[in-house]
């Protein structure tokens, strides 16, 4: 499909379902308005509706207004993938072709769950004074990748309006048309995502692949701990497009003043964190980035681990009298 109609004219067929309804799914549903306005989420490539079906449920339904590369086999291989995974990090997500005639041509939609929640810049908002509350974010948000990890997943797109907190403080994710699963190897990485959370590389990546997220993992990660940590900072980007990095501070790490205080943050956790933040930013390629899970990994320890492989596996004394290893309670008291 080439021609994509403009959000102008899917609001209007949305609003005559006698004649625009195609589709078993959405025939008898309605659109859900607040006056005469339809409500409607906008987004660079699609375009959102809360839906009542027929049965009552509350769902929403998507439209494409311009091309993401062969959007069908996207849709369909990620429908079927996620319906067969069944996690409650993903919301229900059904491909259906030619369910909306707009004008005059017959248009698929995605018909997803409706998720009650907050995004994740909303309920950093609601909660920005409770550093445990956004501390155990950070933590939900770490487990939640590490899935995504275990299972070979990218979401492609991590961003504030891209992640849902749910009212029992759960973490869903939304909007999959830059998704990677296996079945899509090969194809075209075509959205590359905000700015504020992509690796500057990302523009150059041609196809989506399992570390489209690692970047945008370490900047909320660590953008989290900040939070918790500096409250005061939110203010300044609330109204943003970032979470706090911004793609200035990511093209010229040494001048930013923002990575520059965490360097120095008396918070080690941050500290250290930005510091692998510095060295991600080094790489040319997002092959070469690495997962949330190893770059924190926490010096000390990763040094002890090493002098202790060394101790384990040292050769056998009756073997190699001249080897002498320290004892281990004096290795770890240095630490």
């Amino acid at each position: 499909m080439s021609n994509y109609p403009s959000r102008t004219d899917i609001v209007t067929a949305m609003r005559n379902p006698h004649v625009s309804f195609k589709s078993t799914e959405i025939i008898g549903g309605s659109i859900i308005q607040k006056g005469s306005r339809i409500i409607q989420y906008s987004g660079g490539y699609t375009t959102v509706f809360p839906f009542h079906k027929q049965t009552g449920n509350k769902v929403a339904i998507r439209l494409w207004i311009a091309d993401i590369g062969d959007a069908k086999k996207r849709s369909l291989e990620i429908s079927n993938y996620l319906e067969k995974l069944n996690n409650s990090y993903f919301a229900g997500f059904k491909y259906i072709d030619d369910a909306v005639l707009v004008n005059g041509t017959l248009h698929p939609i995605v018909l997803m769950d409706w998720i009650d929640g907050q995004t994740l810049k909303e309920y950093i908002n609601s909660n920005i004074t409770n550093a445990s509350k956004i501390l155990d974010l950070a933590e939900k948000f770490k487990e939640m990748t590490a899935y995504f990890h275990r299972e070979n997943i990218a979401h492609g797109d991590l961003q504030h309006g891209n992640i849902l907190v749910k009212n029992d403080g759960t973490l869903v994710a939304i909007d999959y048309d830059s998704m990677f699963i296996e079945p899509l190897n090969g194809m075209t990485d075509t959205i590359k995502g905000l700015p504020g959370y992509q690796h500057p590389a990302r523009h150059s990546n041609k196809c989506v692949n399992p570390r489209l997220d690692y970047f945008s993992e370490l900047v909320i990660y660590l953008s989290l701990l900040i939070y918790a940590d500096t409250p005061k900072l939110w203010d300044d980007y609330y109204e943003t497009e970032d979470l706090l990095f911004s793609k200035d501070d990511f093209a010229n790490p040494s001048n930013s003043k923002l990575i520059s205080n965490h360097l120095k943050s008396t918070n080690t956790a941050i500290s250290e964190l930005t510091e692998k933040l510095v060295e991600e930013l080094a790489a040319t390629d997002i092959n070469q980035l690495r997962p949330l899970e190893e770059l924190l990994i926490n010096k000390r320890e990763a040094a002890k681990d090493n002098i202790f492989n060394k101790w384990d596996n040292q050769p056998n004394p009756a073997q190699k009298k001249q080897v002498v290893l320290p004892n281990k309670n004096d290795i770890t008291n240095k630490f």
